[in-house]
């Protein structure tokens, strides 16, 4: 495996993106990135996971899940525990259930869409402001690839720079690695403050 050649097909990637999502430019790392991680786990059903989360943002859905499944949610992550301890500690399920929905589909479910569409706030632990934006940004980012969505062709094209970048052994690279080169090919909003919408 050659890292140039991964870097190649990632700026590919980026390449094909612009032309499906002129002035979309925030959406390119999480899209990227989420083509990665699919790719490396042999998963090619891109249009059904990018929204896969969804399903979270059903209130039935929360309020079907027990009380104890959301307090072992919490309790589960020490950074996750340590920054909503008071509300475990006072049993304000009231709070945590309406934090659960935006940190679980993001911290829980290991979604690689939404952990590289919040990535600031995950890499400095602000687990309330993922909170704050979830409903906004993932409703931004959903309109924003709307107009490709419709399109068959976008989805042919994700798949082809996921396939490409898995063929180059980009299973061979560490997880960090693949953020920061997907994030120095795109130049733009991104390498400032990944994925954050232009008026965030």
């Amino acid at each position: 495996m050659s890292k140039k050649d991964v870097e190649a097909a990632l700026a590919r990637g980026v390449a094909l993106l612009d032309e499906f999502l002129p002035l979309k430019s925030w959406l390119y790392f999480p899209l990227l990135y989420a083509v990665c991680v699919w790719a490396v786990r042999r998963v090619f059903d891109y249009r059904d996971r990018i929204f896969a989360w969804q399903v979270w943002l059903d209130p039935d859905f929360v309020r079907t899940k027990p009380d104890g499944f959301i307090l072992d949610f919490f309790r589960g992550d020490p950074a996750l525990g340590r920054e909503y301890a008071g509300e475990i500690g006072r049993d304000d399920l009231r709070t945590l259930r309406t934090a659960f929905p935006a940190l679980y589909s993001v911290i829980g479910l290991d979604d690689a869409f939404l952990k590289a569409l919040f990535k600031p706030e995950i890499v400095a632990l602000d687990f309330r402001g993922i909170v704050v934006e979830f409903a906004a940004r993932t409703a931004r980012a959903r309109e924003d690839i709307k107009p490709a969505a419709s399109d068959p062709a976008f989805w042919r094209a994700l798949e082809t720079i996921g396939r490409n970048a898995a063929s180059l052994g980009l299973h061979l690279l560490q997880d960090e690695e693949v953020q920061a080169m997907i994030v120095a090919l795109i130049k733009g909003p991104v390498a400032a403050g990944p994925s954050v919408p232009p008026e965030a």
